[in-house]
């Protein structure tokens, strides 16, 4: 059997810190879910299973959950299998999310809204899916110790669960209010396999790692704290149950937070066309800077940000940590000659004492405030 697995797509986040490209990035969601549709049909994927957290909330409009179910219609395998995720839960509302998504999915999709088991023989698979939906946002028990317990079907090919929330060890979740589970636990299930949802790294990060615990990772990074191009996962288990995965990249923006010293006008250059290449034009980059430049070119910081703001679909600086490199030129255009001042700074500039010639200028440009 072939799997592509994805969670977390949060279709229809707002994006609202970002105005400049905020549509963009709102699109981008549906696009790498669309590219994970593609991958699973050129692969002849059989399963195509969503680990929660499709939506980015149960109040969702009306056209995204539409839009949502006309790309997972697009699969020509057996079955798409989606699970409610803690953002995404399951509700009672007849009119609710998931009713009216229902509504708009085909027969081949399948809401895993009961924790129960999913026979998949209708969808011409030797499978039962193990269902471990979440039923609000957060909770401190986990949604899997049902499946310990019940009897397996040895009949069956394959047991296969479906969860979402964090692992011990891989997610942060410090207050444990996230459907918190350990492998111990999952693993004491006795199902052949778990696929996963709610972190957003790939997981087991190592290649060729034997795992039964698999999370695929968001398909579209999201923010700053997302350090990869997207991810979803291509799953192949071989009739004696051995697993093989590989992740394949799915997402167009990236996320970066870059931390840099500047000691001359040439690190700026370098910055810019590092950024420049054609692979960041999806880029959105937070870049904080330290360092000290000769006043000329500590006046061009202004252009610097203009341009990347130019090369980039989202930039922001923080230059709080550049200062003007203070040179006896400085001293002697602001100071009076022979006053204390004066005299201070032009003997720990001929002393070559820099930090502490940084730090004597920086009082005393505040006494004169």
């Amino acid at each position: 059997m072939r799997i592509f697995l994805t969670s977390d797509a949060h279709l229809g986040m707002k994006f609202a810190g970002y105005p400049s490209t905020q549509g963009k990035l709102v699109e981008a969601r549906f696009n790498a879910l669309k590219r994970c549709i593609d991958v699973a049909n050129h692969k002849d994927c059989d399963l195509f299973a969503v680990g929660g957290d499709l939506f980015d909330r149960v109040s969702v409009a009306k056209g995204d959950i539409k839009q949502a179910a006309d790309i997972l219609n697009d699969f020509q395998g057996g079955l798409v299998a989606v699970l409610p995720g803690n953002h995404d839960f399951i509700t009672p509302r007849p009119d609710g999310l998931w009713a009216t998504f229902k509504g708009f999915a085909s027969n081949r999709v399948l809401v895993l809204e009961s924790k129960k088991i999913y026979p998949l023989k209708t969808y011409d698979l030797d499978a039962n899916l193990y269902a471990a939906p979440c039923e609000s946002k957060h909770s401190a028990k986990n949604s899997i110790q049902w499946i310990r317990e019940i009897e397996k079907d040895r009949d069956v090919a394959l047991h296969i669960g479906l969860a979402h929330g964090s692992l011990e060890g891989l997610s942060p979740d410090f207050n444990r209010d996230y459907y918190p589970m350990t492998e111990a636990e999952l693993l004491a299930c006795g199902l052949d396999l778990w696929l996963m949802g709610h972190t957003h790294i790939p997981y087991p990060t190592l290649p060729g790692a034997k795992s039964k615990i698999f999370y695929p990772g968001t398909p579209e990074p999201d923010g700053f704290d997302c350090d990869h191009e997207g991810k979803g996962l291509l799953i192949e288990i071989e009739k004696d149950k051995r697993i093989t995965t590989n992740f394949v990249s799915t997402g167009a923006y990236r996320f970066y937070h870059e931390e840099t010293e500047i000691i001359s006008w040439k690190d700026a250059e370098e910055i810019l066309a590092r950024y420049s290449e054609p692979q960041h034009r999806n880029t959105l980059l937070k870049l904080t800077m330290k360092g000290r430049l000769p006043e000329d070119e500590y006046k061009k910081l202004g252009v610097f940000c203009s341009s990347l703001e130019k090369q980039l679909c989202f930039f922001q600086a923080d230059l709080t940590g550049v200062t003007i490199k203070i040179t006896p030129d400085v001293i002697d255009r602001e100071f009076t000659e022979h006053s204390f001042p004066y005299r201070l700074l032009k003997q720990l500039a001929e002393i070559q004492d820099f930090e502490a010639l940084q730090v004597a200028y920086e009082l005393v440009q505040e006494t004169r405030r």
